[in-house]
């Protein structure tokens, strides 16, 4: 389903015992791109996220599940992520960037953010918490 929508495969998390959360990111792609990301965790969906902000890109979102910074959703996160790795699973990343400049009668659309409630409620994430 995601990648029917567009989404690509743009990295996976990997263990990493130095680091307070034990995962580590590595991207192939989107890396300074801001965009609604994916993980897929053994093929399976898991969890939909997007870079809030206009200035924030996937990696610099990505950084905060790996030094489990912000809040409580990126430790939670990062604990599924490391549980999941060290059962033997695979977290991949998926990402898709939607056009950079949109207008509605000249008002801006922002994609990113008006597209990640949709899809999660579309299709129910179990790391995602709904409401």
């Amino acid at each position: 389903m995601l990648e029917q929508i567009g989404f690509v495969q743009v990295g996976e998390w990997r263990i990493d015992r130095n680091l307070k959360s034990q995962v580590r990111f590595h991207l192939t792609a989107f890396q300074d791109t801001r965009a609604i990301y994916a993980y897929l965790v053994g093929g399976s969906l898991k969890y939909i996220g997007v870079c809030h902000t206009t200035n924030t890109t996937l990696g610099k979102r990505l950084a905060r599940y790996q030094n489990m910074t912000g809040g409580g959703t990126n430790e939670r996160i990062a604990g599924l992520i490391r549980a999941a790795l060290l059962g033997g699973e695979t977290v991949a990343i998926y990402g898709w960037a939607p056009p950079k400049k949109m207008t509605y009668n000249g008002l801006p659309i922002d994609l990113v953010n008006g597209l990640e409630n949709p899809l999660i409620a579309l299709l129910r994430p179990e790391w995602n918490r709904q409401s």
